[in-house]
């Protein structure tokens, strides 16, 4: 970064003057589309920085978008939190920086929410966050939550629909011929993990198919708990013919467990897993998963949110519920 570069250097390059300069850096409507794009060229090839204390105080503002998840430290999967996080950088509106936090560290530490931000994303696991999602509400600051569905109607809400992602992987591998499928699930507290294993019971009871306690196993999002889910299931006496994991962190910890005890992925054991995390196409085999579409209700909330900070009337509220997709690759094995 280059401090002694400021806007009106690059109005003497650009031959505008100052005022243009920032009205074509915060994207306003009174420039023209060519101006700006000159104004932003030289501005990228100078290496320039706003200076976000100064913007802030004049336009009473943070430039800051608080992200909120359950917890960092268990629970939320690496993978996940990553590619999270990535798209919210991927998509931020310009000037902005995140600060990220979790609802569990609040609690341990016994602190209250940090109220220096223009907005906040929550990307919600569990139920006991909506005590901290109300006290955000109550703020007065634009909030919007992301991943589960919760039970309110004053914030605008962008969740997946986990329990049919669920059900069409199931249904997937009913079609491929297995009827002995066990479940790795998640964390106990979290809903994904509820809605998840609701639908795994649920659309095996509806084909009359028996369901095997030994292979209902519950690990904890992370890689390791998926394999040491797995050494639980394979000592038992019988074995499924298909284990579906509740996330691809867990899928690829119980292949490998597989691969260790001398077990053939897929030919003896066919595994699904569920997020389409970035690994999932490179993992050998490539995983069979349902794709969680984050990068919709990412786009979704942040435009949201940034509509919101500006003030833009949006109504109705919306409430969306978004349906994952199967992505087919090389760990389910048709059997007959």
């Amino acid at each position: 970064m280059n401090d002694k570069v400021t806007i009106k250097t690059i109005a003497k390059i650009a031959n505008v003057s100052h005022t243009t300069v920032s009205r074509a850096l915060n994207d306003s409507p009174l420039v023209k589309e060519k101006t700006k794009k000159e104004i932003r060229e030289i501005a990228e090839r100078l290496n320039y920085s706003p200076n976000l204390n100064a913007k802030a105080l004049v336009e009473h503002r943070s430039f800051i978008i608080a992200v909120y998840f359950t917890d960092l430290n268990s629970g939320t999967s690496p993978s996940f939190m990553s590619e999270m996080l990535h798209q919210i950088k991927e998509m931020l509106p310009a000037g902005y920086e995140i600060a990220i936090d979790s609802f569990e560290g609040l609690r341990r530490a016994n602190q209250s929410i940090n109220l220096r931000f223009d907005g906040a994303l929550v990307v919600s696991q569990s139920t006991t966050d909506d005590i901290y999602i109300d006290q955000l509400a109550k703020t007065g600051k634009p909030v919007v939550v992301l991943n589960r569905k919760i039970e309110r109607d004053d914030l605008f809400n962008y969740a997946s629909d986990d329990y049919s992602g669920t059900v069409t992987a199931i249904e997937y591998l009913l079609r491929m011929g297995h009827k002995k499928i066990g479940i790795i699930s998640g964390k106990e507290e979290f809903a994904s993990s509820q809605n998840r294993l609701n639908a795994f019971i649920d659309i095996l009871n509806k084909h009359n198919i028996n369901l095997n306690d030994n292979w209902m196993v519950m690990g904890d999002y992370s890689v390791k708990s998926g394999y040491n889910a797995m050494e639980k299931i394979l000592n038992t006496s019988e074995l499924p013919t298909c284990i579906f994991a509740s996330n691809d962190d867990m899928a690829m910890g119980a292949i490998r467990a597989c691969q260790d005890y001398g077990f053939d992925v897929p030919d003896q054991i066919s595994f699904v897993g569920f997020d389409d995390s970035a690994y999932s196409n490179y993992f050998i085999p490539r995983l069979t998963t349902i794709k969680k579409p984050m990068r919709e209700i990412t786009n979704k909330g942040l435009k949201t949110l940034n509509n919101l900070i500006n003030n833009k009337n949006i109504t109705p509220i919306e409430f969306m519920n978004i349906k994952p997709s199967l992505v087919v690759r090389e760990s389910v094995k048709k059997i007959n």
